[in-house]
């Protein structure tokens, strides 16, 4: 058992369990509840003074208010017996998955969430709003990928991994740079570029954020997938991205293929901002846009979004017109967004299952920033966090709801029953009666009360 000192408090903090292990640290549970340890396999001064500066100058947590922790910002450097920093605490993460777990739909379906459109526009939105809160801290996140964001069954967003940041001590401007990079996410200009002699900046953070969002509304799909239809063998992923070649370039030499979304499908101003960062900002790195704009944009694309009038799970966009996940369900045989269904949680270790807003869940509004603001859906009653085998912590007041509606729920199924058995009864004895009034009579009453299911089930 190892334990070790807190540098900001003295307390003692020992680790447990066993550890999950990255490339260049371990992470481990520890005996102070909802805070993490990660502990480097070689400490370097670089290290101890990036991390000093980070836990002296945290960005503000855009949503403290809501009781959720936006980034795994280091809280504390972590010293052993002979007084060496070898690591830092910070909180873990709870109750959430990564977020390829939630826009790729084999994954959805393999892990049972229950996610839908509006819900991957609210994440989205929400991704762009805590990275403009970090961007206006001065830091640059550099390696943003979706196994450094988790998401929440509220379509809140936690960033981990901060300790990777791109930093810059804002008393002697000293950088300390991002070391890694993801491939798919590094904008043109980085390609091949030696990360720890580069200073990035925040517009090489706007390539990488336009990826998420995409991913995110188009069912994981990459801009730059698609079918190569140029001479000479088909580039790898990074050399596509290095010629600026996508989906929507002009004169793209890459076609869309029959299950790829289309892109009119999105709001206007979500088109225009892709439209900037792949072909304005291939350009000129300047015009790609910022969080900022991403998040304007994309509240206006979440108010226009409305729900298929066929299947309660299906959002579209009013801009669009008419429900493109119904007429793609029929052309290819494949439901993307197929219902009722049920996030195992994740942390920043590692695991929530379930997350269904509806129409009627009028998303509470809460200060991001002075320039932006936060979208939360408050996960439905009857849908809230679901496992299989294994228990999910809820507050007390999620349990409590959840209980009673599941509760009145099933009195009401079991009072629905015995009036349909008895309307069907009642027809049963009107036909071999030949009492045909009773008949219609009964009819009436089992339309009467399939409407009322359908009403009920789209409320709840």
């Amino acid at each position: 058992m190892t334990v070790l000192t807190c540098a900001s408090t003295g307390k003692s903090i020992t680790l447990l369990g066993e550890p999950k292990i990255s490339g260049e640290a371990k992470v481990w549970q520890t005996n102070h509840n909802g805070y993490l340890a990660k502990i480097y396999h070689s400490q370097t001064p670089e290290h101890v003074q990036k991390l000093a500066v980070m836990i002296a100058h945290r960005p503000k947590e855009p949503n403290s208010h809501l009781n959720h922790i936006s980034f795994a910002w280091p809280k504390s450097v972590l010293k052993d017996a002979q007084g060496d920093c070898v690591g830092f605490l910070m909180p873990e993460i709870k109750q959430a998955k990564e977020l390829i777990d939630v826009y790729n739909p084999s994954k959805r379906k393999a892990l049972k969430l229950d996610v839908d459109w509006r819900f991957l526009h609210t994440t989205a939105l929400n991704i762009a709003s805590i990275i403009e809160a970090i961007h206006i801290s001065g830091y640059v996140l550099g390696d943003i990928k979706q196994q450094n964001i988790l998401v929440n069954d509220r379509a809140l967003p936690s960033i981990i991994d901060t300790d990777s940041f791109q930093v810059r001590n804002p008393k002697n401007s000293k950088v300390y740079r991002c070391l890694v990079g993801s491939e798919g996410y590094t904008p043109p200009e980085l390609i091949d570029k030696d990360f720890a002699s580069t200073d990035q900046t925040e517009v090489h953070d706007r390539f990488r954020l336009a990826v998420i969002i995409y991913e995110l509304l188009f069912g994981g799909d990459k801009p730059f997938a698609g079918e190569w239809k140029g001479s000479g063998e088909n580039p790898e992923l990074n050399e596509r991205i290095r010629r600026g070649l996508w989906l929507y370039a002009p004169n793209s030499l890459i076609q869309p293929v029959a299950r790829t979304i289309p892109f009119e499908i999105v709001h206007p101003e979500v088109q225009r901002c892709f439209l900037r960062c792949f072909n304005d900002g291939y350009k000129n790195s300047n015009l790609r846009p910022t969080a900022g704009d991403w998040v304007k944009a994309l509240r206006l694309a979440v108010n226009e979004l409305t729900i298929c009038g066929k299947v309660d799970s299906h959002y579209y966009s009013r801009t669009h017109g008419k429900c493109y996940w119904c007429d793609r369900a029929i052309k290819l045989g494949i439901d993307i967004f197929p219902g009722f269904i049920g996030i195992t949680s994740s942390s920043n270790t590692a695991t929530s299952s379930s997350i269904k807003p509806t129409q009627s869940q009028v998303s509470q509004l809460a200060a991001a920033t002075p320039e932006t603001q936060a979208l939360v859906i408050q996960p439905s009653v009857t849908s809230t966090i679901r496992t299989t085998s294994s228990s999910v912590q809820h507050t007390q007041s999620q349990f409590s709801q959840s209980e009673t509606f599941k509760v009145l729920s099933i009195w009401i199924a079991l009072v629905w029953c015995c009036i349909i058995l008895l309307l069907i009864t009642l027809c049963v004895v009107s036909v071999v009666s030949s009492k045909f009034d009773w008949f219609l009579a009964g009819i009436m009453g089992i339309g009467c009360c399939w409407r009322f299911y359908r009403w009920f089930w789209r409320v709840s």
